[in-house]
């Protein structure tokens, strides 16, 4: 005896497509937060140029009585950036956007808006990277030292903010520096005991912790703040990097503010309005101004 089952009669089935599409994976991009901003107008260049004055060293020779000692000559050193643009979009169809389940111009703008923040957000990063002042997890001699084993510690923290108050660094408003970690640096420093102690033990006062858009807490000098948009490096082991940053350690400064764009349907081109795109661009530069003024920390992690 034949039966007819559901592969049968497989011409007649259709998919069903539920309403509810999944979600996207959320990023948090932090780095513009901590640096010096300050925009370029219109019509006065696409390079800005940042003043260095170097300090005047410490006098400790006595004066000789009636003579005047020598001069001390100023000296300063310029900083530049120059604007780049960046930018993408999409291409729909008239077609697209009639047959699909789901309301996919929503989408596309949602989309490309978290593609605009993490492409900002990695631009500012792949400045800070080469910052010169660095802290390798288990004191090793570099990063190809690195093992396993050498996770960020609350050592390695306490040694970046001596570094940057003998430097001089200025505290941001909160009294602190800012720490960025991404997700599995955090844990390592959960497994810390010392920061255990210190973090779990101490009440975080709440106005604090809403200083900045990704803060998890408050401790040795430090607001932590995650980012899950820091790359990861290639090296001997997957090396993660984090940093400490005081104020005016790096710039972002932009020329023209992100922005999105919907063109069409319908133009000279496109007579039968079969196309629309829709995409964003923004112009912008980030500079270290101050390497004295950040330190990145260099470890593997066990997560």
């Amino acid at each position: 005896m034949a039966n007819t089952t559901s592969s049968t009669l497989s011409a007649d089935l259709q998919t069903y497509f539920s309403k509810k599409l999944q979600v996207q994976a959320k990023y948090k991009t932090v780095l513009d937060q901590f640096g010096y901003t300050e925009n370029i107008p219109a019509q006065s260049s696409k390079t800005i140029s940042f003043t260095q004055y170097a300090d005047l060293a410490v006098a400790t020779t006595p004066l000789t009585e009636g003579t005047p000692p020598t001069n001390t000559a100023l000296s300063s050193t310029p900083t530049t950036a120059t604007i780049s643009q960046i930018g993408a979009y999409v291409t729909l169809t008239d077609l697209a956007s009639l047959t699909v389940k789901h309301p996919v111009t929503q989408k596309t703008t949602e989309l490309l808006g978290v593609q605009g923040a993490r492409s900002y957000d990695r631009l500012i990063n792949a400045t800070v990277v080469a910052g010169t002042n660095v802290i390798y997890a288990g004191a090793v001699a570099g990063r190809t030292s690195l093992a396993a084993g050498n996770v960020l510690t609350f050592l390695e923290v306490r040694k970046a903010v001596s570094l940057l108050r003998n430097n001089g660094a200025t505290e941001f408003d909160d009294g602190n520096f800012v720490l960025v970690v991404d997700p599995s640096v955090e844990t390592d420093l959960m497994t810390d005991t010392t920061f255990q102690n210190t973090v779990y033990r101490q009440a975080i006062p709440a106005k604090q912790n809403e200083l900045y858009k990704g803060t998890i807490t408050i401790f040795g000098g430090v607001t932590v703040v995650r980012s899950n948009n820091i790359p990861t490096i290639a090296s001997t082991v997957t090396v993660h990097t984090s940093y400490v940053f005081g104020q005016n350690s790096y710039a972002v400064t932009d020329l023209q503010s992100m922005q999105m764009y919907t063109e069409g349907p319908g133009t000279v081109a496109d007579p039968l309005h079969q196309i629309m795109t829709m995409g964003w661009k923004t112009g912008f530069a980030s500079v270290i101004l101050n390497n004295n003024f950040m330190v990145r920390l260099e470890s593997a992690s066990a997560y």
